[in-house]
């Protein structure tokens, strides 16, 4: 007899075996009893929660030889062919392979028949974000004018990519992550029914492992007891995963909170030595370091990290968390993971928690450097991006017409005072805002008011002429008239 991976044999066949989306079964429950089912819907959400399961649940409900129903009998003929996918009436697409406008019209022809066996004819697109923009503006006219006794079900792990059109006319179910205890419950259901002895914790670690997915989690239970023999234990199914003792893990916490990065480099260098996968023990180190943050703000004290680690804690799994990412894509994680483990050296001390937050950490080394005198070019192009870095704060806060005010100022550094030289017209904006100006130059500002150099020299000019004539009647101007 073939064997039938643990996956496709205890793929939940009605709503009452589905394991979590509660919001989702519900609603569909209910639309079924109060005759209210759309004509499409979109299921979003991670991959293995069970968007096509119960789309399939959905199609046997609906055409159930018993009746319309939300229990299907699950033996009746066409439940028995919508379980092995192989119901006349009911249409699995893979959009990613099937993407283009030709398929999608194919399918807007086939609509127009009537069901070959059942009440329905129920579309199942999954991967849907992969239509193409014609794709979707084919399926988008069927959608807002759908013929009688056809449903549409878009199932896709990336909604965003869907667009507003085609969401505004169907029904959106947003699929969640499965809880860790209840893939954990279904696993054990799952060893019980294949009467194959276990220890809990070895469950427990293949849910961790399993981040949300049903599926995911079944197919490594199924590999899991495969690899183990006669028992599931934990020691094998740590060997499986890749999975890193507890021992070594607290080990390398202990050496970061000491900052020993000799030690936490040897580590790193004895796990790819013994072929561990670094990228699970970076893993497994991100999540005890968010675990050690949670229990601090709780409980004001983790396993091993104290309450005025909190900052330093904060900034290490910033930098961790990037080089995860960067690792994921570089295939080079080794060395990757060590120069961030070398970026914990410099970190003397943490001042600000929002700037560790927006990746403004001050570092200081506590081994002195010698500064070499960079060229005058490097240290003018520096200069002005820290000029514009400024302006672009003053101008969201005072607005953007200050901000170009002093750009068009002459700006001179004296010291404890920077004078900033603006023409007349710009003079009573840069006035108004001063507070704001000092706070982002972080010292005193003089604002002097200039004259256009035309001015001065008519002013000169003026002066030497009509001097004499004042003097010499003893009069004052009462107004000048510029030509």
């Amino acid at each position: 007899m073939t064997y039938e991976a643990f996956a496709r044999k205890y793929r939940p066949k009605d709503f009452k075996s589905v394991v979590g989306q509660e919001h989702v079964v519900n609603t569909l429950k209910n639309a079924i009893r109060l005759n209210k089912v759309s004509h499409g819907y979109i299921f979003a959400g991670p991959r293995g929660v069970g968007k096509t399961t119960i789309a399939r649940i959905l199609t046997k409900s609906l055409n159930c030889q018993k009746g319309i129903t939300d229990e299907p009998c699950g033996v009746c003929e066409n439940c028995i062919e919508i379980d092995k996918g192989s119901f006349p009436d009911m249409y699995e697409i893979d959009a990613a392979s099937n993407r283009g406008i030709d398929d999608i019209r194919a399918l807007k022809e086939n609509i127009n028949y009537a069901p070959i066996k059942g009440r329905y004819k129920v579309y199942i697109i999954d991967e849907a974000h992969m239509l193409t923009k014609e794709a979707f503006n084919a399926l988008l006219k069927t959608l807002e004018e759908p013929p009688p006794n056809n449903i549409f079900i878009l199932a896709t792990t990336e909604l965003h990519k869907i667009p507003d059109t085609i969401k505004s006319r169907t029904q959106v179910f947003l699929f969640k992550p499965i809880k860790e205890n209840q893939i954990k419950q279904y696993l054990i259901k799952i060893l019980e029914n294949e009467n194959i002895p276990y220890e809990e914790e070895a469950v427990e670690l293949i849910a961790k492992f399993s981040e949300g997915g049903v599926r995911d989690s079944a197919s490594l239970l199924d590999q899991a007891t495969t690899y183990a023999g006669e028992k599931l234990t934990l020691e094998k199914t740590q060997q499986l995963l890749g999975v890193i003792s507890s021992n070594v893990i607290n080990q390398f916490l202990k050496y970061l909170k000491e900052k020993d990065i000799k030690q936490m480099i040897i580590q790193i260098e004895n796990l790819y030595k013994e072929g561990q996968d670094l990228t699970v023990f970076w893993k497994q180190i991100l999540n005890e370091i968010h675990n050690e943050l949670i229990n601090i703000a709780i409980e004001e004290k983790g396993k091993i990290f104290e309450k005025e680690d909190l900052k330093y804690l904060i900034y290490v799994q910033s930098v961790f968390n990037k080089a995860f990412i960067e690792a994921k894509s570089s295939g080079n994680e080794k060395n990757i993971y060590e120069l961030a483990i070398l970026k914990i050296k410099y970190i003397k001390e943490l001042t600000n928690i929002d700037d560790i937050l927006k990746d403004n950490v001050k570092i200081t080394s506590s081994i002195k450097q010698e500064v070499k005198e960079e060229k005058k070019e490097e240290a003018k192009e520096e200069k002005k991006d820290n000029l514009e870095y400024i302006l672009a704060k003053i101008s969201k806060e005072a607005g953007a017409i200050v901000a170009s005010a002093i750009k068009k100022s002459k700006i001179e550094d004296k010291g404890n005072i920077l004078e900033i030289k603006a023409p007349e017209i710009l003079y009573d904006n840069l006035v108004a805002k001063k507070d704001i100006i000092e706070k982002y130059f972080n010292k005193e500002v003089s604002i002097i008011k200039t004259q256009p150099e035309n001015k001065k020299k008519k002013s000169k000019k003026r002066d030497e002429a009509v001097d004499k004539v004042l003097n010499l009647f003893e009069g004052k101007i009462i107004n000048y008239k510029e030509e």
